[in-house]
């Protein structure tokens, strides 16, 4: 036997060999957890190119957006009046995304002498497909005026957006945000006012209540009706509760009109201890039948 012959036993055994070595570590790594664990997702930073902060308003909110399209990711600071501002981050094509995702804002990965502010939030809650919180979203927002970037970061995905061409949306936001109305539709649309017991008159609270009420009516050209509905406990006489309920709903009904809301657009209702929404047999119940109903319908 030549040395060709032991040369090629000698290869077909280190072969054999390390084919054999590969299962045994493969399934050593597997059973110590090596090679099912996840690889940390590469930074993605969105092209300075293509990055757009977008603005966008309603007569009762104010968006700030920026959606990129390899990524599929879409970023929106919202901020409903009389409501916390929210941010919103949502993937394109994903049903859902992880709720261990954190959103940061981060320092611009180039490096600057400049220092930032910087925030992390670890606590977002699902809402359909979407991420959504409301605990910081100020602060970070108050950070991306200042330069620092906007980072949404999970498992197996880590993505930057940058904040190029940022301030003028920005701009446009904050002159939303001020001058939004003292309440949403979504909370005005149907309001309770409760009275004591025989009262008439409306306290400061609900004089104030009817006076946010107004401005958004006023504001909003899609509401195009108000709906009063006074309504009584059963205590008394049923006729006499029919007309305190109508006059409860003409006094909230002036002060409306008392603040420039159209006659036209409002109609009132008495129905005195008719209809009872609360049980009258309690004490608590008999409180809250004391009501005027507040609706407004939009086109």
């Amino acid at each position: 036997m030549n040395k060709y012959f032991w040369a090629s036993v000698s290869s077909n055994i280190s072969s054999a060999f390390r084919r054999r070595l590969g299962k045994v570590l493969s399934a050593c790594l597997i059973s110590w957890g090596v090679m099912s664990s996840p690889v940390l997702a590469q930074r993605y930073i969105v092209p300075f190119d293509s990055v757009e902060w977008r603005f966008s308003e309603s007569v009762d909110m104010c968006e700030l957006n920026s959606f990129d399209p390899h990524t599929g990711f879409s970023v929106q600071f919202i901020l409903l009046a009389a409501s916390p501002m929210k941010v919103r981050v949502e993937k394109r094509g994903v049903r859902s995304l992880p709720t261990s995702t954190s959103f940061n804002t981060t320092e611009p990965v180039w490096g600057t002498s400049q220092s930032y502010t910087t925030t992390t939030i670890e606590r977002v809650n699902k809402q359909g497909a979407a991420l959504v919180t409301d605990d910081g979203a100020t602060l970070m927002l108050d950070d991306m005026a200042s330069g620092a970037w906007f980072n949404v970061n999970a498992m197996d995905f880590d993505v930057y957006f940058p904040t190029t061409n940022f301030k003028p949306a920005l701009e446009q936001f904050n002159e939303c945000r001020y001058g939004l109305p003292p309440v949403n539709f979504q909370h005005a649309r149907r309001v309770e006012l409760r009275f004591q017991q025989g009262a008439v008159a409306l306290t400061e609270g609900q004089k104030r209540t009817i006076n946010d009420i107004s401005t958004l009516v006023k504001r909003d050209s899609r509401i195009i009706k108000i709906l009063i509905d006074g309504y009584t406990d059963n205590s008394g006489d049923s006729v006499a509760n029919l007309q305190l309920s109508k006059q409860r709903g003409s006094d909230v009904a002036q002060w409306f009109m008392g603040n420039g809301v159209s006659k036209k657009m409002i109609e009132i209702r008495g129905h005195g201890d008719r209809y009872p929404k609360y049980d009258n047999t309690t004490q608590q119940g008999r409180d809250k039948n004391r009501r005027v109903e507040i609706r407004l319908v939009r086109k």
